[in-house]
């Protein structure tokens, strides 16, 4: 078990003044038996009310609106949380098992899939049929097979780019090995799910995938190559990121947006 205390600062900056703004900032660390929140605060300005919201999927966040003119957004939350990896895992939902919009797979995505099934040691079976043979020694194969196919590039996909599209790319952020990783679990008959959150260090939020095994939900972080350990902390899970994004919102105006988002986990000793 491991005491972590974070950091997470949203700031969108406007280019003119917007109004009647509603958004969804989900940075409120995700309770269950392997995560619990120890203390918690957050800030965000300007609003005219904040609410605490849960959704569907058990991800929780704050929820608010800014009625008059500004150019910018903040957001800050700070805590501590204890990750205890070894804690019960939550089950499993059969949504987990079935291709999203994100992780729908292509020719692309099949074909890699193909290839890596036929290395020496694979469980054998048709597509989808292999999830009571696999296990976690095949996943971290077909994670480092992933990894090695990979390349770590920002700005070469954007928020809307699929699975299929990033593998064809070669390319991607987080979320990209992430949706990469999910279609191919999926195709292995493995429940997959996408996780936002952050991870020990300082930079920005990251995203990972957890898999089914049979003895629950095991965290695998395909853009770092890794096993997730208790140096993570999970905001949001879902089928894709459309289900799990950290921040959302509309509002009236025609302005030009940035957005800037810094994060800080250390260990608490």
């Amino acid at each position: 078990m491991k005491r972590l205390g974070f950091r997470y600062e949203m700031r969108l900056k406007l280019d003119q003044a917007v109004w009647d703004h509603h958004f969804l900032i989900r940075c409120r660390p995700m309770e269950s038996a392997r995560q619990q929140r120890e203390r918690m605060s957050v800030k965000i300005e300007p609003a005219d009310f904040v609410s605490e919201v849960k959704d569907g999927f058990g991800n929780e966040g704050y929820a608010g609106s800014a009625k008059k003119p500004h150019d910018s957004l903040l957001a800050v939350a700070e805590g501590v949380v204890r990750v205890d990896i070894g804690g019960t895992s939550d089950p499993v939902h059969p949504m987990y098992r079935f291709p999203s919009a994100f992780t729908m797979p292509g020719e692309d995505i099949r074909r890699f899939f193909g290839e890596t099934r036929l290395e020496p040691g694979w469980p054998a079976g048709k597509e989808g049929s292999g999830s009571r043979r696999m296990g976690r020694k095949e996943l971290m194969y077909m994670m480092n097979r992933l990894y090695g196919r990979f390349v770590y590039s920002p700005g070469a996909t954007t928020v809307e780019t699929t699975a299929e599209e990033a593998l064809a790319l070669g390319k991607g952020v987080c979320q990209d090995y992430a949706h990469v990783f999910i279609s191919l679990c999926r195709l292995a008959g493995i429940p997959a799910r996408y996780v936002a959150g952050m991870m020990l260090g300082e930079g920005a939020s990251h995203a990972w995938v957890e898999v089914w095994l049979e003895d629950g939900w095991l965290g695998m972080d395909p853009t770092n190559n890794r096993l997730v350990d208790e140096t993570y902390i999970k905001l949001t899970h879902g089928r894709d990121f459309r289900d799990g994004s950290i921040d959302r919102g509309r509002f009236l105006g025609f302005a030009g947006q940035s957005q800037e988002i810094c994060v800080k986990v250390e260990e608490i000793i």
